[in-house]
């Protein structure tokens, strides 16, 4: 079963206590539900497409199942929950937005930035140094090489490494 959350929507004045957004829900690359939440500490929804074809409510079903197949997350994380959590839609759905909203903020610090992973205090961190506007990106870079050598500098690696070590951080 392949899941994709696509045409992701996201409204931050009108989050309050969970994310507001829409989404189509992709099940085996066709599109399958509109998932949405209002923002105000509800639940998701998810309606049909109406590009889906065949019994929705079993495949919703199923879905379900597939969740609840899974084993549960944060297990032995805290203490009020040390049998973890169940795995839902809801919740792939608020990693997905998660996901979706830390890739667009990262996109655009890279615009504006040279960002490195460095080793320091003993610590892995994400550093930025703003672009200079009137010089090449390659003199900081060079800069940033100099000064913490075993630096990764996320602006030269490919999106998809530079968003698992800035999420990882």
């Amino acid at each position: 079963m392949k899941l994709e959350l696509k045409s992701i929507k996201y409204s931050h004045f009108a989050s309050h206590e969970t994310y507001c957004f829409e989404g189509v829900l992709y099940l085996d690359g066709k599109p399958f539900a509109h998932v949405f939440n209002e923002g105000q500490g509800g639940c998701d929804r998810v309606h049909d497409h109406e590009k889906f074809k065949g019994d929705w409510n079993k495949k919703y079903k199923e879905v379900e199942a597939y969740f609840a197949s899974l084993p549960k997350t944060d297990v032995g994380k805290y203490d009020w929950a040390i049998d973890g959590f169940d795995q839902t839609l809801e919740s792939w759905c608020h990693n997905q937005v998660s996901e979706y909203l830390t890739k667009r903020d990262l996109k655009r610090l890279l615009k504006r930035c040279i960002v490195a992973q460095v080793q320091k205090d003993n610590e892995s961190r994400v550093v930025q140094w703003k672009k200079p506007k009137n010089k090449p990106d390659w003199l900081l870079k060079e800069h940033v090489k100099n000064k913490y050598p075993s630096a990764t500098i996320l602006n030269d690696i490919s999106e998809p490494q530079a968003l698992e070590i800035y999420m990882s951080i």
